[in-house]
């Protein structure tokens, strides 16, 4: 007889086995915990000083997961699938960005109603993937106090992320297309991408060098200055066989070397001179460290990447750091910071980010013939794990959104809000 211990036990291996076929990595899903973490509480509080750089491991991921994909993809076809690609990322991120762009510009029009303009102007360059050139054109310092700065501003690196992402399979393909013409080996189309990738990253690492020097506001938010950080995750994906050959006793070596170099970058680096260059080579040569101590096995003894509540704030990573911004910005525009308003950002955007994640995040990623084949298998079987994890989440969300509400009414803004003004006779 099966029991629902053993239902339960037969549904976490088969996640277990898709996750393993989709490269999803336990550890990387911990470094992106504790990369949005940062992000969130520099954003908020002001610590960790470095806490930004969180930005910078996320693009080394970044270039590391899309093009070890593309590499993949190719090396089984013969060719990059643009189209696959081009609709695996919309679909993958825009559900979840646009969501947040129609709520921002909704709460901006009843929280600043003066600023409603831009705000929607900001909302169009962030639909369609330009917000950094935005920012950057009006002068935009990323450094900006909350309370003046627009609560889209943080659109910019998802800008960066998905102008490299147009042209990097379109770079690939070519590089195919000529190893195909040439018959070339597999190694040497893997040298080829592999000096091309160098290029790209060594020409870029030296105009962000030259654009921190003359205009360091403009460098940061400058795609070319960035796709360094993007190029080195790249060239990680490259060297995948040669990373999975690493003796497993010195991966967690790797590992907690790389986890060291990010600390040191949320404690060293500020957002003065100096960055993104050369001090952004601290969080992403940590970065890179960490996900290349994982290429083949994952490392022992790195629980703290590993655990269940760091893989989670990981899985729902990209919509905490969606909302939090607009949380912090609309928030306090009406709020004191006292320990109401700490209170119900923290609560409101953790509660916006689960929401956002099992209820639009994953149902639009996971919308494809093959996951709803594989969901109707699960209910078949009887597992039904998914659905109880969801329900779960609903109400940690609705609970974590209720004690955000509460907060702020026992804010003293709220509570010494002076009656409205009743309304004078018109004059006869």
């Amino acid at each position: 007889m099966v029991t629902r211990v053993d239902q339960w036990r037969e549904a976490s291996a088969r996640r277990r086995r898709r996750a393993e076929r989709a490269n999803h990595r336990l550890d990387i899903q911990g470094l992106r915990a504790v990369a949005v973490l940062a992000v969130f509480a520099h954003h908020l509080t002001g610590w960790p000083q470095g806490g930004f750089v969180g930005i910078d491991i996320f693009f080394v991921i970044a270039g590391f997961f899309v093009t070890e994909s593309l590499l993949r993809t190719t090396a089984d076809t013969g060719t990059p699938s643009l189209r696959a690609f081009y609709v695996g990322r919309l679909r993958r991120i825009m559900p979840a960005a646009t969501v947040v762009l129609l709520l921002t510009v909704a709460a901006s029009a009843v929280v600043t109603p003066d600023q409603l303009r831009d705000v929607g102007i900001a909302a169009l360059f962030a639909f369609f993937f330009v917000a950094n050139w935005h920012f950057a054109a009006a002068g935009a310092d990323p450094a900006t106090a909350t309370d003046v700065a627009s609560p889209l501003l943080h659109y910019w690196p998802l800008a960066v992320e998905e102008q490299f992402f147009i042209v990097w399979p379109l770079l690939i393909l070519g590089i195919t297309a000529l190893a195909v013409r040439r018959a070339w080996t597999d190694e040497r189309w893997r040298a080829l991408i592999a000096v091309t990738f160098a290029v790209v990253v060594v020409a870029s690492l030296t105009w962000a060098a030259v654009q921190t020097m003359s205009s360091p506001a403009w460098a940061y938010l400058d795609t070319f200055a960035r796709v360094w950080e993007l190029g080195v995750g790249a060239l990680l994906a490259v060297g995948v066989g040669a990373l999975a050959r690493i003796p497993d006793p010195v991966r967690p070596i790797l590992s907690w070397a790389g986890l060291t170099l990010i600390g040191v970058a949320f404690v060293l680096v500020d957002a003065g001179a100096g960055f993104p260059v050369p001090w952004a080579v601290l969080p992403v040569a940590g970065a890179a460290l960490v996900i290349a101590a994982g290429v083949g096995r994952e490392p022992e003894l790195q629980g703290f990447l590993r655990n269940r509540a760091s893989t989670y704030l990981g899985d729902i990573s990209f919509a905490l750091y969606l909302v939090h911004w607009p949380v912090i910005v609309l928030l306090a525009a009406t709020m004191e910071h006292s320990v109401f308003y700490y209170a119900s950002v923290v609560t409101l955007a953790f509660g916006l980010a689960v929401a956002l994640h099992h209820f639009v995040e994953n149902p639009a990623r996971d919308a494809s013939l093959q996951a709803f084949r594989q969901a109707r298998e699960d209910r078949r079987h009887g597992l039904h794990h998914t659905e109880l994890s969801t329900k779960i989440a609903g109400v940690g969300a609705l609970i974590l959104i209720t004690v955000s509400v509460i907060s702020y009414a026992m804010s003293p803004e709220a509570i010494e809000k002076p009656d409205p003004v009743a309304p004078t006779a018109p004059s006869p």
